[in-house]
């Protein structure tokens, strides 16, 4: 039985891929920093690891009889601290490389994202050749830096691949869905643009199974987009996805102007004063939800084998399964 290791085995993608990679034959180590999150990986039947990414001694021993790394863990905030986001993805990306190969790992999966390519402008249609001028934002800014660390470290005897998702969603998002809902409770809730613009998905089902595709790969030192295979209407998506939760999406919009201009001020009060968590509109969030942004997942389809295992429809439906 292969023995594989997870990070961020307690989050969204690492509850929904634990199942699928036992499921799958595999024995899964998965790293947990806390009680709450040994309690959820060993519920999901994985052999929970005490420790996280800052400490190389508990690396090593988690890493050890390990064939295989799926480096999920990450932060995804677009509003927090470049400086804070470097150690989270840059720092514990390069110190997990150097344990795993020390531990004799022959492959490591990334969960890179597709914001890497954002920059500020509508995107039509991208593939893996794009490459952004003007990254917006820190999260995506040092996503993209883990993310060479990881291609960077290619070689025959330590494959490394990155996969890289745009808005990952689904049953137990606990990023997206509550932050919309929240915002509609508060009034808040207005579309950019009417929300007429496309954009590519990928249900989290998807994503493992892209995932799982990749340690069955000849890892090939490249960075691949997954997708749900369509490119719905925003405003028709996430009035779907609120109403899985039995709420309706209201009639409001922002132009794009504005909502630029609004967020601009927004940002600079909350930096400005320090306030807590983040503003109801800033830069980030108008350009990873209120602008055209699709793309092509061919080179995973024709590299990696992949096609979506669950369509969009199909994906509202478990909402409430």
């Amino acid at each position: 039985m292969k023995q594989v290791f997870v990070t961020g085995g307690s989050g969204f993608v690492g509850q929904n891929l634990i199942p699928m990679l036992i499921e799958e034959g595999y024995q899964v180590k998965a790293l947990a920093r806390s009680p709450q999150a040994v309690q959820k990986v060993e519920q999901l039947g994985a052999i929970a690891v005490r420790g996280d990414l800052t400490d190389a001694q508990q690396l090593a021993q988690g890493l050890k009889g390990c064939e295989s790394v799926f480096h999920l863990a990450g932060s995804v905030n677009f509003f927090a601290s470049e400086e804070e986001l470097e150690k989270i993805h840059v720092q514990a990306t390069k110190l997990l490389l150097s344990a795993a190969k020390e531990a004799g790992v022959k492959k490591f999966i990334d969960l890179s994202a597709s914001s890497v390519i954002m920059n500020g402008k509508p995107i039509e249609n991208a593939d893996e050749t794009f490459q952004s001028d003007h990254i917006v934002d820190g999260y995506s800014r040092t996503k993209l830096r883990a993310e060479q660390l990881v291609l960077q470290a290619h070689t025959n005897d330590f494959q490394t691949i990155s996969i890289r998702p745009p808005m990952i969603w689904g049953k137990g998002d606990n990023n997206i869905l509550p932050a919309v809902l929240e915002a509609i409770k508060e009034g808040q809730m207005q579309l950019i643009g009417g929300g007429k613009h496309h954009l590519s998905t990928a249900h989290v089902l998807n994503v493992c199974h892209a995932l799982i595709l990749a340690e069955r790969a000849i890892p090939s030192g490249k960075a691949y987009f997954i997708t749900d295979g369509e490119s719905p209407v925003f405003k028709d998506f996430i009035s779907q996805y609120v109403a899985t939760q039995g709420v309706t999406l209201p009639d409001k919009s922002v132009s794009l102007g504005m909502a630029k201009i609004i967020a601009t001020i927004m940002e600079f009060v909350w930096k400005t004063f320090k306030l807590n968590g983040h503003p109801p509109l800033y830069k980030a969030l108008v350009n990873t939800l209120g602008l055209e942004f699709t793309l092509k997942d061919r080179r995973a389809r024709e590299e990696l084998g992949y096609k979506p295992i669950v369509t969009i429809q199909q994906g509202m439906k478990l909402m409430n399964s």
